[in-house]
């Protein structure tokens, strides 16, 4: 597989703090369970169980814990 760099035009990369970032990744993974969701790959009841899995790694990571 080929290595790819992408490079952000005309200005400098924003700066992403620790929280921001870590909540960006919540948000992705959310987004990644629907559209599996919608796609008919997960039903509603793994949909509610993986989001909450997410969100309690989420919360642990915001309190200090490593899992």
């Amino acid at each position: 597989m080929k290595c790819r760099e992408f490079v952000y035009a005309k200005e400098t990369a924003p700066e992403f703090t620790k929280e921001e970032y870590e909540a960006f990744l919540l948000h992705y993974q959310k987004s990644i369970l629907v559209s599996l969701r919608k796609r008919k790959l997960l039903d509603h009841s793994q949909y509610e169980r993986c989001t909450e899995e997410i969100e309690k790694q989420y919360s642990m990571k915001k309190a200090g814990y490593q899992t």
